[in-house]
């Protein structure tokens, strides 16, 4: 089974807006983002006394993410985090169980890691799966935990 058939088996059904397997390195090993690598570009950062006005600030998503699994989810950026250009939000990071669960915009995501590797996915409120009802956390949390521990098990 190739990597992506692991990326197809998360988003299943339509359960699932985004999913990559990404190596603890930041390298992608298979995604249905549409791009090989986690990008760099100019991202919009809010001024914190005034919401109207941002500024560009460089970010690279590789990076971020890197310190992130190894920085209790802070992205050392002042972008925060980003992923596949979505900003999203911590909402609980546990370095014992290697796991993230993120908030952004109308739905979220979560991250769980083994020893090499990040399994990833994301959901949107405003998209429904196969069987009709939104995706949502729930799903997303099982499909990504059980993947991360069916991975560790085989050595991953």
């Amino acid at each position: 089974m190739s990597w992506d058939a692991y990326v197809t088996n998360l988003t299943a059904n339509g359960a699932l807006e985004y999913a990559a397997i990404i190596g603890l390195d930041g390298n992608i090993w298979a995604s249905n983002f549409g791009v090989a690598v986690l990008p760099s570009y100019q991202a919009d950062v809010p001024d914190e006394k005034n919401p109207d006005v941002t500024t560009k600030v460089a970010y690279d998503e590789k990076a971020a993410f890197v310190h992130a699994l190894t920085h209790n989810g802070e992205s050392g950026n002042k972008a925060g985090i980003r992923i596949n250009n979505q900003k999203y939000y911590s909402v609980q990071f546990d370095g014992e169980s290697k796991s993230w669960y993120l908030k952004k915009n109308k739905g979220g995501a979560c991250v769980a890691w083994s020893n090499t590797v990040a399994v990833f996915a994301s959901f949107s409120q405003t998209i429904n799966a196969e069987n009709g009802a939104p995706q949502n956390a729930s799903d997303c949390n099982k499909r990504v935990l059980d993947m991360a521990k069916y991975l560790a098990d085989s050595g991953y």
